[in-house]
């Protein structure tokens, strides 16, 4: 039987993870500490090359979405681990239909329907019951105009309206949120209308909703986001309305006081939420429509917000989302020009200069976007919807390209085994989407007291997943581990990108194995552990760990009882393993 030491990953060069581990490493730097001696750990995450933004690849979801302009979004809707798609089919003369689309890891998408409620506009994702899954909010018209669909965990979906006719003069709700808006620990529900102009929000005494309104009179209002925008610690909103942008401030009980934001605007329309000046509080990015402009809101504290023109030069921006997409720590934005039929980028340097960038994708009357990771592989992707009233065309979603750099290199903090160890092999875990012509080098050093150590042995080759006896004849001074026992262990990580630099490897997780017997008294502490049926008995101080490495229970002395399973003893810095049965 083989015993594992650590299943060890990273972002982009970071660790993180419980006590005794490495913060933040330095661009591709190192990191040198011990690991509690009493505890394996493992990191969420992945690792791989950093890059800059090169050019979008295209792919369809379904040619046959079209109609107004509304967002798709982006979430893990079946908590799988990868990010599905919702989307809305808000037509004149194509199919009413709220759609969600598998993903199959790897960007590949399987369309199911939630329902075919008519003209179906907005939608988003949030777990209404705080039972673990996650529900879907959807506005509509004429009637059943907030819509809230029920997850069950297994994606099947119950209706519950929420509110059936929003009030005149509004002729239909548009835009949708949620989150606690009087601190009372459950989601409630903001939706703005159009055709009379009204922000409302819906306080969740489940199961019914009590209606709370904020504003109207206030024309045509898109849009509409929650966030702390005051650092008080309660949720606020922003608004667009038409030729007005409003922040409204929350008491913290769900009263709200107005703030106009902006009232020069042309056609205020879709807006982001985020913090894109890295000073820790949250900016407003929107698209005027008729004006042709990317606006952003710089926060500067006590709801004062600075008004930058990021962009003034387009034909009918809709859409916007924000991301990081080289990543580099700061937020980029994406906008959809739908009569112009482009997609633009605006790369951030970090100080909130942006640099305009048109993919060459083909010409469409794009205008709803969404940003995440679609085919796993730690950078995000942008989603697209395109199409009008009477024409679809479709919905895609497009890889972000980046120019890695060509190599980088990446060293562990010093893994402990707790006593002398028979170092045997090295696995390694590529993501399931990993792409071709790139590699993984790893290279191992060993010391038993942490003082001196081997030179590094390697290299250990990865063009895939897949694991290697950390002894081969053909890897010069590994047959060091065929000869002594080592305490201590450290890894180096090469990564290599393709030849052309568009493609970098992906890490998930790495992970060494050693022979669990060990050296010098691990034997011997059998001995002095007793088993019996259900407890496990020492003289002296002991404790107890599951088979994941973690402390389950710790002793003077005496017997402790445990349920059956299988568990290691560490008495006096050696292990034994225990089986309760």
């Amino acid at each position: 039987m083989l015993g594992i030491l650590l299943s060890q990953s990273a972002v982009q060069g970071d660790w993180s993870g419980g006590p005794g581990v490495c913060g933040p490493v330095p661009s591709w730097g190192s990191a040198f500490c011990s690991a509690d001696s009493d505890m394996f750990y493992g990191f969420a995450g992945k690792l791989r090359l950093r890059g800059v933004f090169k050019t979008l690849d295209e792919n369809l979801v379904d040619g046959t979405l079209g109609g107004y302009d509304n967002n798709p979004d982006i979430v893990d809707l079946d908590l799988d681990g990868d990010n599905d798609l919702l989307a809305a089919n808000e037509p004149s003369a194509l199919t009413d239909a709220l759609y969600w689309y598998e993903n199959s890891g790897c960007g590949s998408f399987t369309r199911h329907t939630i329902d075919s409620p008519y003209s179906p506009d907005e939608v988003v994702a949030f777990d209404w019951r705080g039972d673990g899954d996650l529900d879907v909010l959807l506005s509509s018209y004429p009637n059943q105009d907030l819509l809230l669909y029920e997850n069950d965990g297994s994606m099947n979906f119950t209706k519950h309206v929420v509110d059936n006719d929003v009030h005149p003069p509004a002729t239909q709700s548009q835009g949708v949120a949620a989150g606690d808006l009087d601190g009372d620990g459950d989601y409630d529900l903001v939706a703005t209308t159009i055709g009379g102009g009204s922000i409302y929000w819906y306080e969740q005494q489940y199961p019914n909703w009590i209606t709370h309104t904020i504003m109207t009179g206030q024309g045509d209002s898109y849009d509409v986001e929650v966030a702390d925008f005051d650092g008080d610690g309660d949720l606020d909103i922003v608004q667009t309305a038409q030729n007005r942008v409003y922040l409204f401030e929350n008491d913290g009980a769900g009263n709200f006081t107005a703030h106009i934001l902006d009232n020069t605007t042309n056609y205020a329309f879709n807006l982001t939420v985020g913090d894109f000046d890295g000073d820790g509080d949250q900016d407003v990015a929107l698209t005027d429509e008729d004006a042709g402009s990317v606006i952003l809101y710089r926060n500067d504290g006590g709801l004062s917000f600075s008004r930058i023109v990021i962009d003034n030069s387009l034909n009918t921006p809709r859409g916007i989302e924000k991301g990081d997409l080289e990543p580099d720590g700061d937020l980029d934005l994406i906008v959809a020009d739908k009569f112009g039929q482009k997609v633009y980028i605006y790369i951030n340097n970090g100080s909130m200069s942006f640099t305009k960038v048109a993919p060459p994708i083909p010409s469409r009357h794009y205008f709803g976007v969404g940003i995440g990771d679609l085919d796993s592989d730690a950078s995000p992707d942008i989603l697209v919807r395109a199409g009008l009233p009477t024409l679809a065309e479709g919905l895609w979603w497009y890889k972000t390209v980046l120019q890695y750099a060509p190599t980088a290199t990446l060293t562990s903090s010093v893994l402990d085994a707790g006593v002398y160890r028979r170092w045997q092999s090295v696995r390694v875990q590529f993501s399931n989407c990993n792409p071709g012509n790139t590699a993984i080098h790893v290279y191992v050093r060993v010391s038993r007291y942490g003082v001196a150590w081997t030179g590094w042995i390697g290299p250990y080759v990865f063009t895939g997943s897949g694991t290697q006896n950390l002894y081969q004849a053909s890897i010069p001074g590994s047959d060091t581990f065929t000869v002594q026992s080592f305490r201590y262990l450290q890894y180096r990580v090469e990564l290599y990108a393709s030849a052309d630099s568009t493609q970098s490897p992906i890490l998930d997780e790495i992970e060494f194995t050693y022979d669990p017997l060990g050296e010098g008294g691990e034997l011997g502490v059998e001995e002095k552990v007793r088993v019996g049926n259900g407890y496990v008995e020492s003289q002296g101080p002991f404790v107890v760990l599951d088979v994941d490495g973690k402390v389950v229970a710790r002793s003077s002395g005496g017997k402790v009882r445990l349920p059956r399973g299988v568990y290691f003893i560490k008495r006096r810095g050696a292990v034994v393993k225990v089986v309760i049965r």
